[in-house]
C-alpha cells in the first residue's frame, strides 16, 4: 500500500487528494506506485479442531437401559429427550398409582403387596416387549439427531 508522504501512515489509491490522517493534500504525488502484497497484512485464524459438542450414544445400552429401566423411562433420558422421559415417567407412575388402587379396592382377597406389584410386572413387561421391537429398529436417532451406533 502506498504510504502519505508527509506523515508516513499507509493510505489507498483513492486517497490521492486528501490524506485522510494529516489533512495534507496531494499525499502521493512524488511517491511510486508499488504493489504490495495484500495478503502480508491479513492474519488467518488458527484452525481448531472440531470437536463433537455432544457424546455419542449406543444403541445396546439404550435397549438395556429400555429393558430394565423403562418404568422410568432411563432410555430416554441417556439419550437426551429429558422432556418426553419426564412425561412417561410422571404417566408410568399415575397408570402404576390408578391400578394399584382399582385391585387393592375391587379385589376381593388380593393384598396389599400384590396390588403394587402386579402394575409393576404389567409395566415392565411393556418395556421388555418394546426392547426388543428397538433391537429390530435401525433408525433410532438421539436428541442431537444423531443416529444410535
Amino acid at each position: 500500500m502506498p504510504k502519505c508522504k508527509f506523515c508516513g501512515e499507509s493510505i489507498t489509491k483513492l486517497d490521492k487528494d486528501i490524506c485522510p490522517f494529516c489533512g495534507e493534500k496531494k499525499p502521493l504525488e512524488g511517491v511510486d506506485n508499488e504493489t504490495v502484497d495484500i495478503t502480508q497484512f491479513i492474519q488467518t485464524l488458527p484452525e481448531e479442531e472440531k470437536k463433537p459438542t455432544y457424546k455419542e450414544h449406543k444403541k445396546i445400552i439404550n435397549i438395556l437401559l429400555c429393558m430394565f429401566l423403562g418404568y422410568f423411562s432411563a432410555d430416554l433420558f441417556y439419550i437426551g429427550f429429558k422432556k418426553i422421559g419426564l412425561i412417561r415417567l410422571l404417566i408410568n407412575v399415575s397408570m402404576h398409582a390408578i391400578s394399584s388402587l382399582t385391585l387393592y379396592f375391587l379385589g376381593d382377597k388380593i393384598g396389599l403387596l400384590w396390588s403394587l406389584l402386579f402394575p409393576f410386572f404389567a409395566i415392565f413387561i411393556v418395556y421388555f416387549v418394546n426392547s426388543i421391537i428397538l433391537i429390530f429398529t435401525k433408525d433410532r436417532k438421539d436428541a442431537n439427531g444423531v443416529l444410535l451406533k
